[in-house]
């Protein structure tokens, strides 16, 4: 365990409230990936019984934040270049560019409109250094995309690699010193308002990869 601790909890949906709590302290990165956590010491912490631990541990493992090796540990799981360069980068391009292609003529004023405030809001934040928070506004941007596709698979598939998504986020978010990760995400704006697919799929393919730096970081 870090030197991070929990707050103590309420009897009031005692469960949930233990696994948000942990998937927050998670995705806010207070719990770095490969940090240990031992349902003892979190039960006392929270000054709760191991019982509701245990099954938030076990929901968490089912959303991939958490690993549990037999007889072993329980650790944050971690996410490394290989599966984002070959796995998750590949997924996230191709699921926002079919929903570009299909569903582009959806993109009216008031979804531009929304997606400046994504923008702005980032600016704010980065200015601030309220790195959780641009991670979350970082996944609101692609997600606004994604909100276009009514379909399931689109759906489900994006939910499949949104914690794995977070995590990458998470682990770069630091490489943002300036206002790179503004311009990045106010240029595929830039872009998509010109409804030129050409235009667009290189920049999200770009915007994707990144710079070495930020893969590698």
């Amino acid at each position: 365990m870090t030197s991070f601790t929990f707050n103590q909890q309420s009897n009031i949906s005692l469960r949930e409230k233990v696994t948000n709590d942990i998937r927050n302290a998670i995705l806010k990165g207070e719990l770095q990936p490969g940090s240990r956590l031992k349902e003892i010491d979190i039960a006392v912490q929270m000054g709760v019984s191991r019982g509701p631990i245990r099954e938030a541990i076990r929901q968490l493992e089912r959303e991939g934040l958490l690993i549990t090796y037999p007889y072993k540990e329980t650790v944050v799981a971690d996410i490394d270049v290989e599966e984002v360069k070959d796995i998750l980068i590949p997924i996230r391009f191709h699921l926002e560019w079919y929903v570009i292609k299909k569903y582009i003529h959806q993109m009216n004023e008031a979804f531009f409109d929304q997606m400046q405030q994504i923008i702005e809001s980032m600016d704010v934040n980065l200015k601030e250094n309220n790195r959780d928070r641009l991670v979350e506004l970082d996944v609101q941007f692609h997600e606004t995309i994604i909100g276009l596709a009514p379909e399931r698979t689109v759906i489900l598939t994006w939910k499949s690699i949104l914690n794995q998504t977070r995590l990458h986020f998470i682990k770069n978010v630091g490489y943002h010193n300036n206002d790179k990760i503004v311009k990045d995400h106010q240029a595929l704006l830039d872009k998509l308002i010109t409804k030129d697919l050409e235009l667009i799929q290189q920049e999200l393919q770009y915007h994707m990869e990144g710079e070495e730096s930020f893969l590698f970081s």
